[in-house]
């Protein structure tokens, strides 16, 4: 299982606004405990350790949390309103939305970001629906050509509650279509997954996610056309905070289901500015020691791993060092290995990979 895989599934947990509402239609412009258990009960005996030791975090929410009426209220669409989803959804089914003209000014996406935060849990609309053919409005949708048209001027808030309205509608009508996928009997259930999610934020990150809004996704087509559980934590209104721009941090955990293996655990936090490592600066990093001591304390220390580890090196320095990251590679003494990226130049950890040695590739 490589790095650029599980980044690629992260970025969906990443930039959505929720696990649960992603549209192949999106607006133009998300524990690492090996456990390799063969039978449920196992997995349940490490789901209750990881939700009631000591250091593992409350998942109880003590506040009351926001409620979204978005599924109540579009359950009133029309027949007709949903036939005209499904319809446009066949048509684009393989092409994604084009723009005609200009392109959504930040502004406008920051503006955007906290009223789709207001749409879902404050229950606000907008007047009209988006226009669906031209000659209606200044913003509108072609839907035979697939195309947006936006005005000239900046969009006001009712055109881009009309254009949320729209991607909510879209995404509600196609999850009718969706056959949700369900874990078979020996893997991880929902509640088990969360449990083992929460635990390896709280052993990695010091962090008690108990007050955060909590996403879960079961994909039958995941990590290597594996099946996988995806968690995300995140503060509830995460949009109203990225469109004001205050910083927050966010937690995704990809579990792989048929074993019930943690294999990724990544803190994002959109406000950091990432710093690019210079030829100079990697020439240093290859010879300061202390990035991999960093990686196996991390390893030994937080993750609590025990078995023995054989080797350890620099990964991926060509593309890291763009990004402005380190990562370390930690090879076990059965085959196994971890992967630990770090933030340069603070060595702050980003996330904490684990590879099996038996999973198939």
């Amino acid at each position: 299982m490589s790095n650029k895989k599980i980044s690629a599934s992260l970025a969906v947990l990443l930039f959505s606004g929720s696990l649960l509402t992603v549209s192949a239609m999106a607006v133009p412009r998300l524990v690492n405990t090996p456990v390799a258990a063969q039978n449920k009960p196992v997995l349940q005996d490490m789901a209750r350790l990881a939700s009631t030791g000591s250091k593992a975090p409350v998942l109880k929410v003590e506040a009351p949390a926001p409620v979204s009426t978005v599924n109540s209220d579009l359950q009133l669409m029309t027949e007709e309103e949903l036939q005209q989803v499904y319809d446009y959804a066949d048509r684009q089914v393989n092409s994604d939305p084009r723009v005609s003209g200009r392109e959504m000014t930040d502004a406008e996406v920051k503006r955007r970001q906290v009223l789709e935060d207001q749409y879902v849990y404050e229950g606000v609309r907008p007047k009209q629906p988006l226009p669906l053919e031209p000659g209606k409005a200044e913003l509108y949708l072609d839907m035979e050509q697939n195309t947006y048209t936006y005005p000239e001027r900046q969009m006001t808030d009712e055109e881009l509650l009309q254009l949320i309205d729209w991607y909510q509608r879209i995404n509600y009508v196609m999850s009718k279509r969706h056959v949700k996928a369900v874990p078979g009997p020996e893997e991880l259930s929902q509640k088990e997954a969360v449990a083992l999610a929460a635990s390896s934020v709280g052993k990695l990150f010091d962090v008690d996610v108990a007050k955060l809004e909590t996403n879960v996704g079961y994909d039958e087509a995941g990590l290597n056309k594996r099946r996988t559980w995806t968690i995300q934590f995140s503060p509830y209104k995460s949009l109203t905070l990225m469109g004001q721009g205050k910083e927050f941090w966010q937690y995704n955990v990809i579990i792989d289901g048929p074993t019930g293996i943690v294999v990724d655990t990544t803190a994002s936090n959109f406000s950091l500015k990432r710093t690019p490592i210079s030829a100079s600066a990697a020439s240093l990093i290859q010879k300061d020691a202390s990035w991999i001591h960093e990686a196996t304390q991390i390893v030994i220390e937080k993750q609590g791993e025990t078995r023995k580890i054989t080797k350890a090196f620099l990964t991926d320095t060509a593309t890291n060092n763009k990004r402005g990251m380190v990562a370390v590679k930690l090879l076990l003494e059965d085959g196994s290995s971890y992967t630990a990226e770090m933030r340069y130049p603070d060595q702050s950890l980003r996330c904490l990979i684990y590879e099996p040695a038996n999973m198939a590739k």
